[in-house]
Order: structure tokens, then sequence, then C-alpha cells
């Protein structure tokens, strides 16, 4: 009983260890592991002081995560994954970036064109307004693609109050102030789903688990 207890004590250790390990490895904070996997931060910070051991499903998906293999995170010497592409982040911000000059350069060139063409067009500049709202749209679609939750919401909040702010400029109606209010109402709608989108996926991966439970 007191081999197998030891053994089970030995294990568990093995795994936080080899957890913290690639964790580190890679980059990743406990908060940014856990939000990649849709766990809580304190769920990885109980796996890596071996308070409690991860189950298999998350095992095979931390093995993927870490391009490692289950048994990896198991062993006593587990090998090095390739080192992660240090170059990666630098060209997603290049990329960004890019797509943002080509943006506000369509802009120029709109301005110009109108300018010369239209010299009695005195509403010209507003060709920049729509470009501060594309650059809010270019930086949604880049950080939902690659980056975490906190940029996400700054880009759709971003991108929220430059529409309210460009639909108040284009047409100055009459009490078009009440926009801010809309907008409002909608950065509060944006920040509620942000802040429950983790945990209905924590949710629905729950329920697959429970689904796979039952066929096995």
């Amino acid at each position: 009983m007191e081999k197998t207890k030891n053994r089970d004590q030995l294990i568990r250790q093995r795994i936080a260890a080899n957890i913290a390990h690639f964790r580190k490895l890679h980059n990743m904070t406990q908060s940014e592991l856990a939000e990649k996997i849709n766990y809580s931060d304190k769920s990885v910070s109980k796996w890596e002081r071996g308070d409690s051991v991860p189950d298999i499903y998350v095992l095979v998906t931390l093995a993927e995560l870490f391009n490692v293999t289950v048994n990896d995170l198991v062993s006593e010497n587990a090998p090095l994954p390739p080192p992660p592409d240090s170059d990666v982040e630098k060209k997603r911000v290049f990329i960004l970036l890019m797509s943002v000059l080509l943006a506000w350069l369509s802009a120029t060139v709109a301005y110009t064109a109108l300018r010369v063409l239209v010299p009695d067009f005195t509403q010209a500049w507003l060709c920049f307004i729509v470009a501060i709202v594309v650059t809010f749209i270019l930086c949604t679609v880049f950080s939902s693609l690659w980056w975490g939750l906190l940029p996400r919401l700054l880009s759709v909040s971003a991108l929220i109050w430059s529409i309210a702010a460009g639909i108040y400029i284009l047409f100055p109606l009459v009490n078009m102030r009440l926009i801010f209010v809309v907008g409002g109402v909608v950065q509060l709608l944006g920040i509620l789903w942000f802040t429950f989108q983790g945990r209905f996926r924590r949710i629905e991966i729950g329920l697959i688990r429970g689904i796979r439970r039952r066929k096995h």
C-alpha cells in the first residue's frame, strides 16, 4: 500500500515538473496556458504543484500544445521539444502593421484623388475616419486569429467606439450623441461576452468529456 502511494506521488511530481517545464519552454504564463486549454489558472497551478493530476483528455491537449507526446509528460527524462519559433510573434505584429499601413495608404490615396479631381468636395478628410474604423477591424480580426482574450477585448472595444464616433461625425443629426449610449451598451455586452466565453468553453469541454466517458 505504501509503495503504491509513493509511486502515485512520484508520477504526480513528474507530471507537475514536466508541465511547468514545457510551459516555461514555450514562454507561457500559467494564465496563458490556462486560456489556451480553456481551464482556470488555478487548475494549472494545482497541476504544477502536484496537488492534482490532469485527466487523460487534458494530457492529450497539453501534449498537442507543447508538440510532445503524452509519454513525454509523464516520463522522468522527457526529451526537449523543438524550440518555439521566437520570430512568430514578430511576424504577426509585422503583418498587422503592414495591413494597417496599407489601409492608411489607401485612405491617403483616396483623399488625394478627391482633392485633385473634386476640389470643391470639402469632406475628403472623412477618408481618414474610415481608415480608423478599418484599422480596428484589422486589429479585431488578427487578434481573434493569433492572440488571447485581452487583446481581443481591447480590439473589439476600440472598434465599437471608433464606429460610434465615425457615425457621429458622418451623420451630424439631431440627438446623434445617443449613438454613444448605444456604444456603451454594446461595450458592456462585449465585456460580458468575453468574461463568460472561457467559462462557456470549459462547460462545453466538460460535457464532451462526460459523453466520452459514458461511451467508454
